[in-house]
């Protein structure tokens, strides 16, 4: 904050010590009047800026620029902390008690209470249904509990609203490799190279999902 600046006027009182006299001085001469005040010169104005301001980049705008950079990574390393920068994104706007409830089902999923851990990611798409994330994450306890349909309905709007998800890719091509659909894993699994080239043990997982794809075709 600016700091006003006061200026305070001090009076200086003058005093002379009194004289006796036989008659009366002679009254001191007036002080001078003080010159008169130079006008002040004119300060130009500046110019308004017409230049507009850059729009502050909204929460949406942050993770689309933090996936397109995952996307052309260089390296694992840069990959991943990419990779966990829009993460904390798609969790940022999440309350305190939806997060709570986030917890809570990881927890539960830890112990395989995997109908808790459902309930618990439920009420909390019911108290923020806009945010991807939490389908997300239903979908992923809906793997791990076997219901490979619902996952795959969780994620088809997750992905609707972010398309950039890569870990959403992933879940998918697990869940259509959990229906026995191994052509539609392998595509999925393809959007997540396109997304995160750098993937962890992608050589590997996509060798799988090829296998798959070839012998069916057997």
């Amino acid at each position: 904050m600016t700091q006003r600046r006061w200026l305070f006027a001090g009076a200086v009182l003058l005093s002379s010590p009194a004289v006796a006299v036989a008659k009366p001085q002679a009254s001191a001469p007036l002080p001078a009047a003080p010159p008169a005040a130079q006008s002040a010169r004119p300060v130009a104005k500046e110019a308004p800026d017409t230049h507009p301001k850059p729009a502050r980049k909204t929460l949406h705008d942050r993770l689309l620029a933090a996936e397109k950079a995952l996307a052309m990574a260089g390296n694992e390393k840069d990959a991943r902390q990419l990779s966990d920068h829009a993460e904390e994104l798609r969790s940022r706007a999440l309350t305190g008690a939806v997060r709570m409830l986030v917890s809570d089902a990881q927890d539960a999923l830890q112990k395989h209470e995997f109908q808790t851990a459902e309930d618990n990611l439920t009420a909390a798409i019911t108290l923020q249904p806009d945010q991807p994330v939490l389908r997300r994450q239903r979908a992923a306890a809906r793997i791990e509990a076997g219901d490979s349909n619902g996952a795959v309905a969780d994620l088809a709007v997750t992905l609707q609203a972010d398309p950039g998800d890569p870990d959403a890719w992933a879940l998918l091509a697990e869940a259509e490799r959990e229906r026995h659909e191994p052509e539609a894993a392998l595509r999925a699994f393809h959007q997540v190279l396109l997304l995160d080239p750098k993937t962890p043990h992608a050589d590997d997982q996509l060798k799988k999902l090829q296998k798959d794809v070839d012998g069916q075709a057997d």
